[in-house]
């Protein structure tokens, strides 16, 4: 007897709200269209109702909870709009844990983000833009540690390359697995102001108690906009879970329009050369080499091919 089709049902009643209240119908039909026998389709004749809701129930919190690592900010800011930890419940589904493992929390992340836009939820729209900006902030955090961790199960990470003494004068790109998004404020000033507690406890504290839309609006509405550029790194290498970790550098917000330039084609000087033509302060092109030279200390700059 192969339990493979029972493995799949059973996850499928576990995480297709649809496909557990037809089971609590209607077992037989709720299971027709499995390609199982009698006795493996009898198997599930014992099944407790009320065990099978409270199962699916504890699994979900539980999933979100390690999930709630990677997306702090996320999670509080939707806990505030109604009916907000509902919404990321019902992400976790029978298609999501279908998800290769190492793809998964990517996934959410794109649900989730997916999920907000036109919710009408938010004030206004700048409020609502804000909360995505954050949701796509942290989502760039792990598709990019989700991608040195693959690079390194596959034995592919890219070698580190340093920078050319003349590294300012040479056309540049960003590295590979790094991020750039705009926060309303620094990420850390955030994680205070939204975070009551850190890691796992967060999801618990958020199902007793969920951010309050004032907090959410104070928050979001006096904003002191940062350019969060994160480079993800293996901090522990793993033959079946790497440990992946960022490097990160905030920058003012201004900065983002220059971040696309460093494209392989163009250099620092070059920029600043365009920039000095255009009439641009001694002081703010001070700035700019500051900044490429602390995210080129951070190893977030790399020669162009």
């Amino acid at each position: 007897m192969s339990f493979a089709v029972q493995e799949q049902a059973l996850l499928d009643l576990l995480f297709d709200r649809e496909r557990r209240a037809a089971f609590r119908q209607d077992r037989q039909r709720a299971l027709a269209d499995y390609d199982m026998s009698a006795s493996e389709r009898a198997d599930f004749s014992t099944v407790r109702l009320e065990a099978l809701e409270m199962d699916a129930v504890a699994r979900v919190n539980f999933i979100l909870a390690q999930y709630c690592r990677s997306y702090p900010l996320s999670f509080s800011l939707v806990s505030s709009l109604p009916q907000g930890l509902e919404r990321v419940r019902v992400l976790v589904d029978a298609d999501l844990l279908r998800t290769p493992p190492g793809e998964r929390l990517g996934a959410f992340g794109r649900r989730l983000r997916d999920s907000l836009p036109g919710t009408g939820q938010c004030a206004d729209a700048v409020t609502m833009a804000r909360l995505l900006a954050v949701v796509e902030a942290e989502q760039g955090l792990v598709m990019t540690a989700q991608g040195v961790r693959g690079a390194a199960l596959a034995g592919a990470l890219p070698e580190v390359a340093l920078l050319p003494t003349d590294w300012l004068r040479q056309p540049l790109r960003l590295a590979p697995f790094t991020s750039a998004a705009i926060l309303p404020r620094p990420y850390a000033s955030l994680k205070a102001l939204l975070c009551a507690c850190t890691g796992a406890e967060l999801w618990r504290q958020l199902s007793r108690q969920p951010l309050s839309a004032a907090t959410r609006e104070t928050v979001l509405a006096e904003a002191d906009l940062r350019l969060l550029v994160a480079r993800a790194q293996v901090a522990r290498v793993s033959p079946c879970e790497p440990v992946a970790e960022h490097a990160t550098v905030e920058l003012g917000e201004g900065f983002a329009r220059l971040l696309p330039h460093m494209d392989g084609r163009n250099s620092v000087a070059g920029l600043l050369e365009q920039l000095r033509a255009a009439g641009a302060a001694e002081e703010l092109l001070g700035g700019v080499l500051s900044g490429f030279r602390e995210l080129a200390r951070q190893g977030m700059l790399q020669v162009g091919d």
